[in-house]
């Protein structure tokens, strides 16, 4: 049996009056590829920082057999330090640099009690590779396709992509024991997505991860801790000792057996209730025969009668009784997320089109490009990080001038972004409610806001907050009820299902499909892909664009 080099135990922890965490419990070995997941507030990120023991639990306990890497995503990341001093302190040899010099310090000034806590931390910095951190960052940049100049560079400085795969190169030059990634796979293109399999695959030690991606869990993950699950108590965490696809699969079939045994117990309930009804009104109808006068008298014939009668009143209690079971009880389906996206009003066979474009930022140029979006049409744009796309979708928007050709959009139609609604939303009036400043951005009634934005999951206590205040999930989700209160033609999306969580994913998935109307997706998440059911892809690399069916 592999040795266990973490194990949580029994962990509780409060985030002022709400418990976050109740009881749960965590053993990661030396071969475990443990996801955790569940939807966003559940508590994934407070686990893991209490694994990694950034946060002490407020009851339970975590007990640490080796070193443990807490290594959350670096993209979008304000940090002004150079990506490689960054690194190497999420690598933890940094820290252990530290209190090696600054014992070696007390060993200078003849202080003998620090001999062995030196020597402990040289072994820590040694087996964390300290001796030549440096250069295996360098080489790790280089394998996951980082210019390692760019370690030089403030890590602010670099592009969402570039930051991500810093976090890649950290990952591969890890040493920890024990490694807890949280949301590895934003921004990641898919040459990037493919190089954080083949580390994950490589990585020696445990692995957790907390992870939307579907496709990443069906990979890498080989067992799985669900938080927030419908079916579970608050705060609690369901273990699963499969994968992702296992885990769908279960769920399925409990939720469909659920449902069955309870339609089935409803049924019969009625069954018997309908027999036991049957039942009584034949024994009245021979309580009145029995009282009735027969044709000779007979007083031996009234009493069989309603001895029968009363034996029929007695098989009525029973069924009764029988009916009166407690039933088995009823699933907890949570409530289905629903994008209900009206199209505008078409007066053209097209929304928007791009004629004969060329699109410039800086020294960087795309095209040229005749691209003409259709009513019904389902367009994705592929490509590498920096090959374009968003460039692209700016350009549909009408957020970038053509350097050269022009921008069309058909009489009638309606261009939105997913995005933009929600930067609005976090741009208004701060002290504002989320629902106000939705009914704002729509046009709508705010009771009409309020009743989109329940359709999403957003409770009363939600959406009577600022929109500064709600997570990147709950944001996202307020900005689909904005959607859904307006007359959209064409929808453009540049990677939508960062920050979504599985369920949000799923509406998001839901909508989109039975929506009518134009989408144009820059998106790296298969499962996304494969559910949108595209028609056009439109691939970019170094400024060239290749349109395919």
């Amino acid at each position: 049996m592999p040795s266990i080099l973490l194990d949580a135990r029994a962990v509780t922890r409060h985030h002022g009056p709400r418990t976050v965490l109740s009881g749960v419990d965590v053993r990661v070995h030396t071969t475990s590829r443990t996801g955790l997941i569940g939807p966003n507030g559940s508590g994934k990120t407070t686990l893991l920082r209490v694994l990694a023991g950034l946060e002490a639990p407020d009851d339970g306990t975590v007990d640490a057999h080796g070193s443990v890497g807490h290594l959350p995503q670096l993209a979008d990341h304000a940090d002004r330090r150079p990506a490689r001093e960054v690194a190497l302190q999420r690598l933890g040899v940094a820290a252990a640099a530290r209190e090696v010099d600054r014992l070696a310090a007390r060993l200078a000034d003849g202080d003998l009690d620090a001999i062995e806590p030196h020597a402990v931390a040289l072994d820590r910095w040694l087996a964390l590779g300290g001796d030549d951190a440096d250069a295996r960052l360098s080489a790790a940049a280089d394998e996951v396709g980082l210019d390692p100049d760019l370690l030089d560079r403030p890590l602010h400085r670099l592009s969402g992509g570039q930051a991500a795969r810093v976090g890649l190169a950290v990952l591969r030059s890890s040493r920890h024991d024990v490694v807890l990634l949280d949301e590895p796979t934003n921004h990641l293109d898919d040459d990037g997505l493919d190089v954080l399999r083949r580390v994950v695959r490589e990585h020696r030690g445990g692995l957790v991860v907390v992870s939307h991606d579907r496709a990443l869990l069906t990979d890498v993950a080989t067992e799985l801790v669900v938080l927030g699950d419908p079916d579970a108590a608050p705060g609690t965490a369901l273990h699963h000792g499969g994968g992702f696809a296992s885990w769908e699969h279960e769920r399925a079939e409990a939720r469909r057996r659920a449902v069955a045994e309870h339609q089935d117990a409803v049924h019969e309930r009625t069954a018997l209730r309908a027999a036991a009804t049957e039942t009584r009104a034949r024994a009245s109808a021979s309580f009145r025969k029995a009282g009735g006068a027969t044709h000779d008298g007979d007083k031996h014939a009234k009493e069989w009668v309603r001895m029968r009668a009363e034996g029929m009143q007695r098989r009525a209690r029973v069924v009764e009784g029988r009916a009166d079971r407690p039933l088995p009880e009823k699933p907890r389906v949570p409530a289905r997320l629903r994008l209900v996206l009206s199209a505008a009003e078409r007066r053209a066979p097209w929304a928007v089109a791009l004629e004969g474009t060329v699109l410039r930022r800086g020294s960087f140029a795309v095209g040229p490009l005749d691209l003409e979006i259709e009513h019904g049409d389902r367009v994705l744009l592929q490509g590498p990080n920096g090959s374009g796309k968003s460039t692209v979708l700016a350009a549909l928007a009408g957020d970038l001038d053509p350097d050269e050709g022009r921008r069309s959009v058909a009489p009638g139609a309606v261009v939105a972004t997913l995005g933009q609604a929600r930067r609005a939303l976090l741009a208004g009036d701060g002290d504002a409610s989320v629902a106000d400043a939705v009914a704002a951005l729509a046009g709508a009634d705010p009771t009409d806001a309020r009743t989109a934005m329940a359709t999403f999951g957003l409770a009363a206590d939600v959406v009577v907050r600022p929109a500064a205040t709600l997570s990147p999930g709950e944001l996202t989700r307020a900005e689909l009820a904005v959607l859904a209160l307006r007359r959209t033609t064409c929808l453009l999306l540049d990677e939508p299902t960062n920050h979504l969580d599985l369920a949000s994913l799923e509406a998001l998935e839901a909508a989109l499909r039975d929506w009518p109307g134009a989408l144009v997706v820059a998106s790296h998440d298969a499962r996304f892909r494969e559910a949108l059911g595209v028609t056009r892809t439109v691939a970019l690399s170094a400024g060239r664009v290749r349109i395919g069916r």
